[in-house]
Parts: C-alpha cells; sequence; structure tokens
C-alpha cells in the first residue's frame, strides 16, 4: 500500500510527526539508497530518484520508500513491501526519462547515473 509521507504538491498520508521522523531519517537512507538515478550538474545533484529503505518511526519495522526531488519538489512514497518499491522506483524513472527534453546543442538529455534498463545514461 502506498502512502505519501512528504510531497510538495500533495496531501501526506500519515501524520505530521511521522513525516517530520522520516524526514529527519533522509540524509542516512539516501547515503544507503539501495538504488539510485540522478542527473548532476555542477557538481550538484539536481534530480534524483532512490529506492531507500529505514526502521519505521514508532515501530521500528522496515518501511520501503521512494524518493524523488528536482530542487524544486520532493516527494517520498512509502511502501509495505520491496516489491512495491522497486516497481514504483522504475515507473517513476521511467517517466521522467520520457519528460527528459534537449540542451542547448540540440541533444537528448541523460540521467548521469541510472541502474533501470532503458534509462538514458550520459556515455
Amino acid at each position: 500500500m502506498l502512502r505519501n509521507v512528504l510531497s510538495s504538491v500533495t496531501t501526506i498520508d500519515v501524520t505530521p510527526a511521522y513525516a517530520d521522523a522520516v524526514e529527519a531519517l533522509l540524509p542516512e537512507a539516501l547515503r544507503l539508497a539501495e538504488r539510485e538515478t540522478y542527473d548532476r550538474e555542477h557538481g550538484q545533484k539536481t534530480y534524483q530518484t532512490a529506492l531507500i529503505s529505514y526502521a519505521s518511526p514508532g515501530t521500528g519495522a522496515t518501511a520501503w520508500a521512494v524518493y524523488d526531488a528536482d530542487g524544486a519538489t520532493q516527494e517520498l512514497e512509502e511502501f509495505d513491501t520491496r516489491q512495491e518499491a522497486d516497481e514504483r522506483y522504475e515507473e517513476m524513472v521511467r517517466a521522467r526519462a520520457a519528460s527528459l527534453g534537449y540542451d542547448d546543442d540540440g541533444e537528448k538529455e541523460t540521467f548521469t547515473a541510472s541502474d533501470v534498463d532503458g534509462a538514458p545514461v550520459a556515455g
């Protein structure tokens, strides 16, 4: 089951206290990301989607989540299973890949790194 835990664009499905606790866990969870797709310019990540896990605040049970941020927005969707989170991660990366534009030289934009089959990655 999907739960919106952090969102810049929609309502969350958890208490504000839970969302704050998860947000505090983000730096470490992102450092240990299971899977990650990102774009980097001038040494900074301008876009990131990551499959992460953390000990759920309150219960300590392993929570699986997909984090997505592009500088203007951030989203974190939490799932009951890794399989659900994996599927959502790949869906989000493919959707982002489909929306990539063209750079100033007319070349199709790519990700700096991705582990999703078929995602466009700089060579």
